[in-house]
């Protein structure tokens, strides 16, 4: 298994290419120096809870996501919970009805 340190690092840099930000940006936004964020990316430096919560936050991704080597290793009830994150009741129950009902098609086949 990979050290988590550069699993990390992978990802932060990852998530913050994705979202179109510098390391500068990225720093500003988790109000962390630009150096703590190179030193986070090339997986040289452990950090806080505190400033590791603030790059998920800047980044606008759950803390967990940052620890998986890949997507696909996100727990499936975490990745559905993330979906929906952020939308409205009303939102929320229509994503979860169409779970649902993909779920019911989906044992039919069987």
């Amino acid at each position: 298994m990979k050290d988590i340190r550069y699993i990390i690092a992978d990802n932060v840099r990852l998530y913050r290419k994705q979202r179109n930000l510098t390391q500068l940006g990225l720093a500003e936004r988790a109000d962390l120096s630009v150096d703590s964020i190179k030193r986070v990316e090339c997986g040289s430096r452990t950090m806080s809870l505190e400033n590791f919560m603030r790059i998920a936050d800047a980044l606008n991704v759950p803390v967990s996501y940052l620890l998986y080597e890949s997507l696909n290793k996100i727990p499936v009830t975490e990745r559905i919970q993330n979906v929906l994150n952020g939308k409205s009741e009303k939102q929320q129950e229509y994503l979860v009805h169409m779970l649902e009902e993909m779920a019911g098609e989906l044992s039919k086949l069987s």
